[in-house]
């Protein structure tokens, strides 16, 4: 028996009523001021996936953006990846392509299993009652495109058939690192184990979730910001401390600091499973402090000891992929899929064209250099 897809504005699973309560109740920008979206829950064959939906909100992050994804943030990472002598030209092409999505409603889009975080893992689910979830999904808002993220072959590959079987376009999103921890690639990579002992190290104190406070969160949170603001992109979500106090209160994520002894903290990683696979949302630390004390490292390698101790595989996200690779890290193309068959030819170009630049373009360029 097939069944009935309900779309409501509260939802049911206990984990997404843990998730999202402060944002329903304060609205999004409580959680990083550049999310400014609307949430809304579909749940379908037992499973349910929290959406946002949006209109335009153009300076939005990449997570609640598919214009900033595609055009803002890509532009800075064609730069960054590749240099300016061939980035620029590139960026100037993405510049005007933004032009055009503007005038086009790129951003109106209903974003499916989005946990406001970079990488949101899926349930498994074979898709049978997507036909109706996408038709209720349609009715409620017609003029919207319907987003699937963070979806790849290695864990997803069920759902992307579905998706592709009802005329989804499969557009390559971006290049992320997937470990299987008691592979040979991982166990055997001499850089994790000196990683782990670097962690070990007596330098710095490593504080487990229990020993952290609530005050602790201002000191935490800037430290976030300073890596994935300052270094990488503005674009990134700017979670705000009470944010991740709420993470930390209710044990949604797992968190870790660095501090110097009788110092200040200079590291900070959250990781969670979601759906039998381990993420990590949350990494900053101080980008003053030496290089050898090897804070990233020492960062990293939370996560990767908490999947093996799960038993569960771990997606480590994008970027950086030269270091991830030498941990045993497989490079692993995610995507979104798109639905947009029911709007009209001028809603429908922009989807073509940035398909078109992501297979030809920026899905090479990931693969390439690592991105």
């Amino acid at each position: 028996m097939v069944a009935d897809a309900h779309l409501t504005d509260r939802p049911v699973d206990e984990t997404l009523r843990a998730w999202f309560a402060p944002v329903l109740e304060n609205g999004s920008r409580w959680c990083a001021p550049n999310l400014d979206t609307q949430c809304a829950f579909l749940r379908v064959d037992d499973i349910e996936l929290p959406l946002t939906i949006n209109a335009a909100e153009w300076g939005n992050s990449w997570v609640c953006s598919p214009f900033t994804h595609y055009v803002s943030y890509a532009q800075e990472e064609v730069v960054r990846a590749v240099g300016s002598l061939v980035g620029w030209p590139a960026a100037l092409l993405l510049r005007a392509l933004g032009a055009g999505l503007r005038r086009a409603d790129f951003n109106r889009v209903v974003m499916v299993n989005n946990w406001l975080m970079s990488t949101n893992p899926w349930p498994h689910w074979d898709g049978c009652s997507l036909v109706r979830a996408v038709d209720a999904m349609c009715a409620r808002w017609p003029d919207h495109a319907l987003v699937f993220r963070s979806l790849n072959e290695r864990a997803d590959a069920a759902i992307l058939r579905a998706l592709a079987a009802v005329g989804a376009r499969l557009i390559p999103s971006r290049q992320v690192w997937w470990f299987e921890m008691d592979s040979p690639a991982v166990r055997r990579s001499t850089d994790r184990k000196r990683d782990l002992a670097l962690l070990l190290y007596p330098n710095l104190e490593c504080v487990p979730h229990e020993h952290l406070t609530a005050s602790d969160f201002g000191p935490l949170t800037a430290l976030h910001h300073e890596l994935y603001l300052q270094k990488y992109s503005r674009h990134n979500p700017a979670y705000t401390a009470a944010w991740l106090t709420h993470l930390w209160q209710n044990r949604l994520l797992q968190f870790t600091a660095l501090r110097e002894a009788g110092g200040p903290f200079v590291g900070v990683e959250a990781c969670g499973v979601f759906h039998g696979t381990m993420v990590s949302p949350v990494v900053g630390y101080a980008l003053s402090k030496p290089r050898k004390l090897g804070l990233y490292r020492r960062l990293t390698t939370v996560p990767m000891r908490a999947a093996e101790q799960a038993g569960a595989p771990l997606n480590l996200s994008a970027g950086v992929g030269q270091f991830k690779a030498s941990r045993g890290g497989e490079p692993v193309m995610e995507f979104i899929a798109v639905i947009d068959q029911h709007l009209p030819p001028g809603r429908r170009w922009p989807w073509r064209v940035i398909e078109a630049v992501s297979r030809g373009l920026l899905a090479p360029a990931a693969r390439r250099w690592k991105l």
